[in-house]
């Protein structure tokens, strides 16, 4: 009975804590620049995003990758949410050929990766940020690598 019940109070804390969204804490600007420039990537603010942004833009890129890793931070949840909806609509602007998309969604995090013949595109949000990386299958497992490591 006593197992039973230490269960069962471990099975309230997990559920909370994902319904809390306390499993899920969005990455800085601050905090992105410092991951990335500690591991080699240049990180720019400098560049024109492909959508307009509340906060904050920052670009990720590395001379030997041939893809980059795009930070956005909006004042809203809503914000980021409209925005990963436009690069989920458009993903086809970089798709080569069709792809097999697998989509997660919670209440404080959305995340798309789509899977095509030459294409691996990720596309995270989390709470008020989202990131997204267009990159190739031969890069899949480092790109999966990067935003584990930031918890995206």
């Amino acid at each position: 009975m006593k197992n039973k019940s230490v269960l069962l109070g471990i099975l309230i804390i997990v559920v909370v804590i994902f319904a809390t969204g306390c499993m899920f804490s969005s990455l800085k600007p601050q905090d992105f620049k410092e991951h990335f420039g500690a591991l080699g990537y240049i990180v720019s603010d400098t560049e024109e995003p492909k959508y307009d942004t509340g906060t904050s833009y920052l670009v990720a890129t590395k001379e030997d990758v041939p893809f980059k890793i795009e930070y956005y931070e909006f004042d809203e949840e809503v914000e980021a949410k409209k925005i990963y909806k436009k690069y989920e609509t458009n993903l086809k602007d970089y798709l080569t050929t069709s792809s097999k998309n697998n989509a997660t969604t919670g209440a404080l995090f959305s995340r798309l990766v789509a899977v095509s013949d030459n294409e691996y595109i990720v596309i995270s949000r989390v709470k008020n940020t989202l990131i997204f990386v267009a990159g190739t299958n031969d890069y899949s497992k480092e790109i999966n690598k990067l935003l584990e490591e930031i918890n995206y």
